[in-house]
This record gives C-alpha cells, structure tokens and sequence, in this order.
C-alpha cells in the first residue's frame, strides 16, 4: 500500500517557509539560516544561473534534471525530511513569470510531468 504522505512536497522561500522538512535546493543557503534544514544539492542549477535568458534558463535547466531519475529523487527528498512533508527552499519570491522565475517551480513542474505528483507553492492559509 502507498503512504499517501510520500506523495505529499512543496515549495518555498527561505524568508516565508520556517516550518518542518525544510530542503535546501538553491546553489548556496542564506546565512541567517543556522539549522532545522537539509542541502540537496543536485537540485542547485549550474553555475550559468546568473548569466542567462528565462529561456535558456530552462532549457539548461531542464537538461539537467533529465540526467536524474525523478523517482529516485522524489523518495531521496523524502528521506532527507524524515517524517516531514518536504518543502524544497530557495531564494526567489512570487508571483513567478518570465522576469521574475524560480528552479524550485521548474523542479515541481519536472516531479508533475514525470510523476504525476502535484506540488504546490506552500501557502500558511
């Protein structure tokens, strides 16, 4: 039988998420940020993440999480939360568009079309 809670993620900001089963995916973490984290690193985009197009952006970014299986990374993301619905972090804001855009959206946008798994932007409403 499935556990529905592994079918459960999220993301997030670091100013906005302080709550349980917090992942950092971003290239480097904010220093005010002492513990209650995990770092998955395989998440971080590549060095070009500064120096690109939204489209290019997503085309590299894209390649890269093809090279990875999503199952597998999908269960390693449960795992580092424990018992914890995984909230993946990084630096970026909303609302999201092409001027103003995120890899953590881009990584739930990869886990609904490879999986079929929905993860939504967490909300404390």
């Amino acid at each position: 039988m499935l556990n529905p809670k592994k079918h459960l993620m999220k993301t997030s900001d670091y100013a906005t998420y302080q709550g349980p089963g917090r992942i950092a995916i971003s290239r480097s973490v904010p220093r005010y940020i002492r513990s209650g984290y995990r770092v998955y690193r395989t998440l971080a985009p590549g060095p070009w993440f500064k120096s690109v197009s939204y489209g290019q952006y997503r085309e590299k970014y894209f390649h890269q999480l093809s090279l990875l299986d999503p199952l597998q990374v999908w269960n390693a993301l449960h795992h580092l939360a424990g018992d914890h619905e995984p909230v993946l972090l990084c630096y970026e804001k909303g609302p999201f568009d092409s001027g103003n855009f995120c890899h953590r959206r881009m990584v739930a946008e990869w886990f609904e079309t490879e999986l079929g798994f929905v993860v939504p932007e967490w909300s404390a409403a």
